[in-house]
């Protein structure tokens, strides 16, 4: 590891309860059905050879509470937020109030800005945000992420996966001053592939209003198919790992045609 910890590869019989109890990063092997209680936050594979340099990196990132990087480029960062990032997301999701592409994570929030709260609600932020990863990164392993523009170290949006009875819903939001630059689109397909690779989920789904062009644009671009539906807001699902969906409901070219029409560009499925 970076700093220099380690992270042990135990099954039950070897200790491994023992070793998490002395504060110890442990990765548990499966040694059978009955498995002793465990601490919280030990991972476990059927397997010791499942656990390459990236697992073991993961695991301990989250022993020491250590945003994942969920995917980067040249430009941009898609990374877990932090607890010492909760004066920037205040700030984001102040901006997100009239655009609710994506849940946010701090709630309803007034216009005041966060130098002019009190440190009652501050700390109440803070612990909002300090709730979520904890239970919605580390039980879920997926969820809202902040968009890094390394060029300028600053958040610029934020892209990822809400929790739904279906299937995690794919959702984004860029500040408007960074818009138009591609950012959405390289986004949502690193989250993509962060799903498909480290979440077990056999598809995931997105909504849209069908006025927003640009968005349908980005998920037909992505794989996503449109379910049949009602209403203003339009549903898409993209299978991981397999076949494009096909369902009797799909609606193929139709919807498409319109969005290029609209948008004024040609766009490749």
């Amino acid at each position: 590891m970076e700093d220099g910890g380690r992270v042990l590869v135990l099954s039950a019989e070897e200790g491994m309860v023992a070793h998490m109890a002395r504060g110890e990063c442990v990765i548990g092997v499966r040694s059978g059905e009955d498995l002793p209680p465990l601490p919280g936050g030990c991972y476990l594979v059927d397997e010791e050879e499942s656990v390459d340099a990236a697992f073991a990196d993961r695991v301990y990132a989250r022993f020491r509470h250590k945003p994942w990087k969920i995917g980067e480029n040249d430009d941009l960062l898609l990374r877990e937020f932090s607890t010492d990032d909760i004066a920037p997301l205040y700030l984001l999701e102040q901006e997100m109030r009239d655009h609710p592409a994506i849940s946010g994570i701090l709630g309803e929030l007034t216009e005041t800005p966060w130098d002019e709260l009190d440190p009652g609600s501050r700390e109440a932020l803070a612990q909002k945000l300090s709730s979520y990863i904890e239970h919605q990164y580390a039980f879920y392993e997926y969820g809202v992420w902040g968009i890094w523009l390394k060029s300028e170290g600053c958040f610029v949006g934020m892209c990822g996966f809400s929790v739904t009875e279906d299937a995690p819903s794919l959702g984004y939001y860029i500040s408007p001053a960074y818009r138009r630059r591609g950012f959405a689109t390289q986004c949502c397909r690193m989250a993509l592939d962060f799903v498909e690779d480290w979440v077990q989920v056999d598809e995931v789904s997105a909504k849209i209003d069908r006025e927003n062009f640009a968005s349908l644009c980005i998920v037909r671009s992505l794989g996503f198919m449109e379910m049949k539906g009602d209403g203003q807001q339009l549903k898409f699902i993209k299978r991981l790992a397999g076949e494009p969906t096909v369902t009797d409901n799909t609606q193929p070219d139709a919807l498409w045609d319109k969005i290029r029409s609209a948008a004024g560009k040609q766009f490749r499925s």
